[in-house]
């Protein structure tokens, strides 16, 4: 449950920025689109800076080289 409003905000990118392909560049709402995506693409940056450093390897039992943190 915790990932949903992040896979929400990472399928609105991903969206955004086929609208944008398909969007003429003299269009009204196309400089609004690419605020849209730059906001939406900086936003998914910043979650993966915050996670990245509370991953850390562990291993298993077995041997296995799991990430914890997820």
């Amino acid at each position: 449950l915790l990932y949903k409003p992040i896979d929400r905000v990472t399928r609105s990118t991903l969206v955004l920025h086929d609208l944008l392909k398909h969007t003429p560049a003299d269009h009204p709402d196309y400089p609004l689109l690419q605020d849209a995506l730059r906001i939406s693409q900086n936003f998914l940056s910043s979650i993966n800076e915050d996670i990245d450093p509370r991953r850390t390897a562990v291993t298993t039992p077995k041997g296995e080289v799991r990430q914890a943190g997820r």
